[in-house]
C-alpha cells in the first residue's frame, strides 16, 4: 500500500450526493477563483459539530489502514427530514458512502455501503449496517466500519433529505431515464412524497427534487397480498439494494453534469442552498485545504464501488432482522482497501 500506514483515528471534508458534485466542480478554474474570494464567509454557513467528532472515537483495539495522501470521508444521508425533526422518530442512515480524495492517484472515489449489509455492531451483536446509526449515531457507525473493514476515516458529513430536494430544484432539475418497473413503482407508491409529482413516465425526463429523491429511495415494489415484494429494476437489470445504489450513482453523476455547467455566481448561489444543511466535524481550514487539493488535481470524474462487492455475499432471511446481505467479510475488506488505497 506504499505509504499507507496503520492508524486509529481520523478527520474529514465534504458530504453526500450533491456536495460531491459541488466540490468536484470547484476544479473548474473560474468557479474555484470565485469560491476562493468568498470562501471564508461561505464555509461559515456549515454546521460544525465537535460533539460527534470521529477523532474522539476510541479505536485503539482495531488495526486500521490510512494514508496521508488519501482522505476518506463518511457521508451519511439520514432518512428523517425536517418535517420529522420534532417527532419521536428514530433516525436511520438511509444512505452511507465513503468519499475518497485520492491525491496519490489523482482520483475522486465514492464507495456505497449497502444498508442491508449484515455485520457485527460493537456492543450490539450482528445486525444490518444502517442499524448502527440508529443505535449509536455517527460514532457507532464509524466504529462498526472500523471493526468490520479496517478503514480509518478522516471525518464525517451528514445531510438531510430536504437539502437534497432543494439542491435539485436550485439546479433546475436533473435528467432521469426510467425503466417500466421504476416508472410504475413511482406512480403507485409514496416514494415521491408529493402526490402531484407522481405522474412520471418511462424513458428520459427532467425530475424535480421530490421526484429525484423518490427515485433514489426505490428498493422494491409495493408489497403484494401474499407478502412478496415485486422487483424494480434499473436499465442494467439491477434490483433491490443494488438497484437503489445504482440509482444514487446515476443521480450523483447527473448532478455533477449540471454543476459543471454553472457560472461562478450560480455556483455560489448553489453553495448557499447546500452549505447550511451540512453537519460535519471538520474545521473550515481543513475543508478549504481539501477543496484546494481538488482544484489542483483537476479531476471531475467520480470512480465508484459498492460493498458488498458482487459475488462476495449471499442473501439470507435472518430471524428478527429480515432479509440481509451476508458478506464474505475478508473478501470485502480486501476489495475495499484495494479500491480506496491502491487503484
Amino acid at each position: 500500500m506504499g505509504s499507507t500506514k496503520k492508524k486509529g483515528k481520523g478527520r474529514i471534508v465534504a458530504r453526500i450526493f450533491f456536495v460531491i458534485g459541488l466540490i468536484a466542480s470547484v476544479s473548474l478554474g473560474s468557479a474555484a477563483a470565485a469560491f476562493v474570494h468568498r470562501g471564508d464567509s461561505m464555509l461559515g454557513m456549515i454546521n460544525y459539530d465537535q460533539t460527534d467528532s470521529l477523532s474522539s472515537v476510541d479505536l485503539s483495539k482495531y488495526e486500521l489502514d490510512s494514508d496521508v495522501d488519501v482522505v476518506n470521508v463518511l457521508l451519511v444521508g439520514a432518512d428523517k427530514n425536517l418535517d420529522e425533526q420534532d417527532k419521536d422518530v428514530d433516525r436511520r442512515s438511509d444512505s452511507m458512502m465513503i468519499a475518497t480524495l485520492d491525491i496519490k492517484h489523482n482520483k475522486l472515489k465514492v464507495t456505497s455501503l449497502m444498508r442491508d449489509l449484515y455485520v457485527e455492531i460493537p456492543g450490539y451483536g450482528h445486525n444490518k449496517l444502517n442499524a448502527a446509526f440508529t443505535l449509536g449515531g455517527i460514532k457507532l457507525l464509524y466504529k462498526t466500519i472500523a471493526q468490520n473493514f479496517g478503514i480509518s476515516l478522516d471525518g464525517y458529513a451528514e445531510v438531510n433529505f430536504d437539502a437534497f430536494v432543494n439542491v435539485i430544484d436550485e439546479l433546475g432539475g436533473i435528467e432521469v431515464n426510467l425503466t417500466e418497473s421504476e416508472a410504475s413503482n413511482l406512480r403507485t407508491t409514496n416514494y415521491i412524497k408529493r402526490r402531484k409529482y407522481r405522474n412520471v413516465k418511462v424513458g428520459k425526463q427532467i425530475f424535480n427534487g421530490y421526484q429525484a429523491l423518490g427515485y433514489c429511495r426505490i428498493r422494491h415494489g409495493k408489497r403484494r397480498p401474499d407478502g412478496s415484494l415485486p422487483g424494480v429494476f434499473t436499465a442494467s437489470g439491477k434490483g433491490d439494494d443494488y438497484g437503489r445504489v445504482e440509482r444514487q450513482r446515476l443521480t450523483i453523476q447527473a448532478i455533477l453534469n449540471k454543476v459543471k455547467t454553472l457560472s461562478p455566481s450560480e455556483l455560489l448561489d448553489l453553495a448557499k442552498v447546500v452549505l447550511p444543511n451540512i453537519t460535519t466535524d471538520i474545521s473550515k481550514d481543513k475543508i478549504y485545504t481539501y477543496m484546494m487539493s481538488v482544484v489542483k488535481m483537476g479531476a471531475t470524474e467520480i470512480h465508484q464501488f459498492s460493498i458488498p462487492a458482487e459475488g462476495t455475499f449471499r442473501g439470507e432471511n435472518i430471524s428478527g432482522v429480515g432479509l440481509c446481505l451476508v458478506p464474505d467479510l475478508a473478501a470485502n475488506k480486501t476489495a475495499l482497501k484495494k479500491f480506496i488505497f491502491k487503484s
